[in-house]
């Protein structure tokens, strides 16, 4: 999922700046055996394992070629248990006591595999790994998102997990998330959890107007919105709004619903086209900007800018990612009544799969004890209760339940837990000068196309050329 700003997520605080590209950085010096192969491409109950038993086995090109500092990953002096670090962003509390607890579990269960929790800075992940990977300590276990998987992927600095990875953990998951983690044919990151952008709805608003609340398995077209938004629109209240201070990577995950995929062809190094299907939602989103059935100052509104608005009965509805169901939950005035509304619809309901992710270090002494500890923390019970200390989506059917049960599907969470398929592996995902597209061209130019200072053609122009000189 993409990573968001501070004060977009829960608690005042940000999952994670999406951060800067990898390109340049090189293992310097150290052996880069295997590293270019490329193998074809392919968010109680009772705990299910995943653990298998005994070892699994571990392919030559995962070790003997890089070793681990002391402070870095694994330590194996041949007696003692095996020592792995994990290092995790959690930084919520619910989600911070989460994780705690699945290690603890972890260590008390397995006295002959004992993984160290390191808490890392959300806002500094990236640049620490940068520097750990260079250093040659890296963690054994790194927590991370699939959009900044793709470079240290190439670099070879992350294991590849497919030779590693238990059947009944890779049939739990849907091949759409272990697509979103796959790089040149590599798999190294287990998805976890996820984000869906939805739509919040005052559905006091919407009950007056006589409109009909959907629920799960009756998505709302972006028609039905457009019509919706401008039925809710009177006075001073708009129907709509969606706070785009930085659009790109919401409009590029929604344009799925039309098969706009505005990256194609080389993965690490595609070729931007800009059609029919990348510019249905961009149109749609104008014309009510036009109509004024969306709210006109959402250029100018991050993600939680919009709140305020909406709890005062300034937007009757609002475009966010579900993660925000916290602070709407928090923040709402009393008997304020509220849903999220199932996943839009276009000619399919798909937007980008960028799920958190825990990946291997290359550099790990011990990358089969590393899966086994990762299989555990995603056994369900262990899931539901990381991706609720997110309000995220867990990524299998059974931590969905549970997290079904826990939250009783109230304020459109049945319909959201009930939408796997939401999510699908987007290219933008997987090029390498993304990050720095879409903070330097994608961000100003969409925000110019809708605040009206260029019209469309200068918009494509200059999100292609943008991505050109991103590449040159």
């Amino acid at each position: 999922m993409e990573r968001h700003r501070a004060a977009d997520h829960p608690a005042g605080a940000a999952h994670l700046r999406h951060r800067t590209t990898q390109a340049g950085l090189r293992p310097d010096g150290r052996c880069r055996q295997g590293l270019n192969a490329q193998p074809p491409k392919g968010n109680t109950m009772k705990r299910r394992s995943f653990l298998v038993a005994g070892s699994v086995g571990t392919v030559a090109a995962l070790t003997g070629c890089v070793q681990a500092k002391s402070g870095g990953g694994s330590q194996n002096s041949g007696s003692g248990p095996v020592k792995l670090t994990f290092s995790s962003y959690a930084f919520q509390e619910p989600t911070v006591k989460a994780v705690d607890e699945i290690v603890k579990s972890w260590n008390s269960t397995h006295p002959d595999i004992q993984v160290e929790l390191q808490k890392v800075d959300p806002s500094s992940v990236h640049d620490k790994l940068v520097t750990q990977f260079a250093g040659n300590a890296a963690p054994d276990i790194i927590h991370n998102e699939s959009a900044d998987l793709s470079g240290f992927t190439r670099q070879g600095y992350l294991a590849d997990l497919g030779p590693l990875l238990p059947a009944e953990l890779k049939s739990a998951i849907p091949q759409a998330m272990w697509d979103s983690c796959t790089f040149d044919g590599k798999l190294t990151g287990v998805p976890l959890i996820a984000q869906l952008y939805v739509v919040f709805a005052n559905t006091k608003l919407l009950q007056e107007a006589g409109i009909t609340v959907p629920r799960a398995g009756s998505n709302w077209t972006w028609e039905e919105l457009m019509a919706n938004s401008k039925k809710l629109t009177a006075g001073d209240r708009s129907g709509f709004a969606w706070g785009m201070k930085s659009p790109t990577a919401g409009l590029l995950s929604m344009a799925m619903n039309y098969d706009g995929k505005y990256f194609y062809g080389n993965e690490a190094k595609p070729e931007m086209k800009i059609g029919e299907p990348e510019l249905k939602l961009p149109r749609m989103l104008k014309q009510m900007l036009q109509e004024k059935s969306m709210a006109a100052n959402s250029v100018s509104l991050s993600g939680s800018d919009v709140l305020p608005g909406f709890f005062g009965g300034k937007y009757a509805m609002f475009m966010g990612g579900n993660f925000q169901s916290v602070q709407v939950a928090q923040k709402a005035p009393p008997g304020f009544e509220w849903t999220m509304l199932p996943p839009l619809k276009g000619s399919t309901i798909g937007q980008t799969a960028n799920p958190q992710t825990l990946s291997i270090a290359r550099q790990s002494k011990a990358p089969d004890k590393a899966m086994q500890f990762i299989a555990y923390f995603a056994q369900a019970q262990n899931l539901a209760k990381f991706a609720e200390g997110d309000a995220l989506l867990p990524v299998t059917k059974e931590a969905s339940e549970l997290v079904k049960k826990s939250t009783g599907g109230k304020n459109g969470w049945d319909a959201l837990l009930s939408s796997p398929e939401a999510l699908v592996a987007a290219p933008m995902i997987k090029a390498d000068k993304y990050s720095q597209w879409k903070s330097e061209v994608g961000n100003p130019t969409f925000q110019e196309f809708f605040s009206g200072k260029i019209d469309e053609a200068a918009m494509v122009s200059k999100l292609t050329q943008g991505w050109q000189k991103a590449n040159a």
